[in-house]
């Protein structure tokens, strides 16, 4: 009897892996096997007197058929199971193969952009080279793509290098976006830098991406200096004046004389004065007006300013009655950090009969008082009395 116990043991555990085998099962189950053992092994060890009896023989037989008939539905669900994982893996193929399209869609979507972008781009990874569009590389005057961060780094001017990384430094999750300027050196020439990034944080690493473009006029059209350049000149402002009288709109002027552009000029050179009259410029656009016939350069470091919105008249009056700095705007580019602080000549259009020529005599008067050094304010309204 001990013969058949070995022989439906090797039987059944062969024929078993065979079909698992057959079934492309990469590792063989042997579950079936071991439990087969065990319900041997548990009636010989507690029945041995019995051992040759016929109730031993029929319960070798029951347990061979019961085993025999698990056997059949472990055989089934394989082969179900061998299906399922077959679709499941295919349809799991199709969506790599479609996730790899999209990405490849993205990744020339992204490449076509940076490629028709005028400005460049820049990505600097922690601990690694960085790698710059053929437009950053043109304006910093590199050799390749990929460079060091001290390639980088040492063709900031000095003085705005120390501000360049204290900017950096002070990015978080929360703040992760930041826009400078600063200075580099180009083949031979200084070159004004406008840098626009973000600091992305994955893990324990970061990295920027940042968009630059040059500043300097001279070689560059597109800088904050064009919003001088752009600005409509005297002639323009004398007709929208006449335009506003002639139609009874309302309207206070404004000349606004930049006093310290000329000691900026002369400590750090035109260029940094161009550019920190176009900032101002801009700013003043932002916060008080919202069309292209308000603002306009009158000459040098003379603009003026027309406003029709009574709310914004109330708030510069408040302003500056109450020894506010509404004008006066601090600019910083690269290193330098510089406030600029208007004198403002004020008329209004509150009477009848006046003419452009009046309006703009008044605040050009009022604005000659604001120069005395006996005044001791950097404002006047004209005052007929």
């Amino acid at each position: 009897m001990d013969l058949y116990f070995v022989i439906a043991l090797l039987v059944v555990w062969t024929g078993f892996n065979f079909i698992l085998k057959f079934a492309n099962k990469n590792k063989a189950d042997y579950s079936f096997i071991v439990t087969f053992a065990y319900a041997l092994g548990f009636i010989y060890y507690y029945f041995n007197d019995l051992m040759g009896s016929i109730y031993y023989t029929y319960y070798t037989y029951s347990l061979i058929g019961f085993m025999t008939i698990i056997l059949m539905f472990k055989i089934i669900i394989s082969v179900f199971r061998k299906d399922k994982t077959e679709a499941d893996f295919q349809k799991l193929e199709e969506e790599i193969i479609d996730l790899n399209n999209d990405s490849e869609l993205l990744r020339k979507r992204f490449i076509s952009t940076i490629e028709i972008l005028n400005d460049g781009m820049c990505f600097k990874d922690e601990g690694e080279d960085f790698f710059g569009t053929d437009k950053f590389i043109e304006y910093f005057g590199l050799k390749n793509n990929v460079f060091t961060k001290e390639m980088f780094e040492g063709l900031i001017y000095k003085d705005d290098l120390i501000q360049y990384k204290s900017i950096l430094e002070k990015l978080t999750k929360k703040s992760p976006i930041y826009n400078t300027t600063y200075r580099i050196i180009n083949d031979g020439n200084l070159v004004w830098i406008k840098e626009v990034g973000r600091k992305i944080f994955l893990d324990k690493k970061t990295s920027i991406i940042s968009i630059i473009k040059p500043m300097d006029i001279r070689q560059f059209p597109e800088s904050e200096i064009d919003v001088l350049n752009q600005l409509p000149l005297y002639k323009n402002m004398y007709e929208e004046i006449q335009k506003l009288i002639h139609s009874k709109v309302p309207f206070t002027f404004l000349i606004i004389h930049l006093l310290n552009v000329p000691n900026i000029n002369e400590k750090y050179g035109r260029d940094v004065g161009d550019l920190m009259m176009g900032e101002y410029m801009k700013k003043l656009r932002y916060n008080f007006i919202k069309d292209n016939h308000s603002l306009y350069r009158i000459g040098g470091i003379d603009f003026g300013l027309i406003i029709k919105d009574d709310r914004k008249v109330e708030l510069i009056d408040r302003a500056l009655k109450h020894g506010g700095d509404l004008f006066n705007l601090t600019m910083v580019f690269g290193g330098i950090t510089q406030t600029l602080y208007p004198n403002l000549g004020i008329s209004e259009s509150n009477r009848e009969g006046k003419i452009a020529d009046q309006i703009i005599d008044e605040a050009t008067e009022a604005l000659k008082i604001t120069l005395k050094d006996s005044y001791d304010a950097n404002y006047k309204y004209f005052n007929e009395k």
